[in-house]
């Protein structure tokens, strides 16, 4: 009985640990937060595999500053280095903010261009869902250091 139990768990694993592959897609909502500014932000976007272990991950980030407006766009290339039930990534992309400082709905809005680079990981949980963690610097201005931990559902 324990044997079958152990083949059982062996069994299960290797079709948990299912590998990037051409064609897959990923949807996430999540949060960011900006260590320096310290400001807290809404995330979605989605992932898509156009070669094995290489997918693009365009996500838009919905700030909340304690005056005006702010609002990101990313769109990321990944690779991931490991596969299975836990996977690493690295990332380099292209991002833009908006900003306006004025309080209320008037105002100039700014727009940063600039890149981004780092790392992250996915996690399966349960089914098709699952979990991302990223880390990141963002180029514009100051060098934003980016945390993001979103839900994930594999299409």
């Amino acid at each position: 009985m324990k044997n079958l139990l152990v083949l059982f768990l062996l069994f299960a694993s290797f079709q948990l640990a299912k590998a990037q592959e051409q064609g897959d897609t990923r949807i996430q909502l999540g949060v960011d937060y900006r260590f320096q500014i310290n400001i807290i932000g809404a995330n979605a976007g989605v992932e898509y595999f156009f070669v094995d272990k290489f997918s693009i991950a365009p996500n838009f980030t919905y700030w909340f500053p304690n005056v005006g407006r702010e609002s990101n766009l990313n769109v990321d290339l990944r690779y991931y280095i490991t596969e299975g039930v836990s996977q690493i990534y690295v990332l380099g992309g292209y991002n833009n903010l908006w900003l306006n400082t004025q309080p209320g709905l008037p105002g100039t809005t700014i727009s940063r261009a600039g890149g981004n680079f780092g790392v992250g990981s996915y996690f399966d949980l349960i089914g098709n869902l699952g979990m991302n963690t990223e880390f990141k610097v963002q180029s514009q201005n100051t060098r934003q250091t980016v945390l993001r931990v979103a839900l994930v559902w594999k299409l």
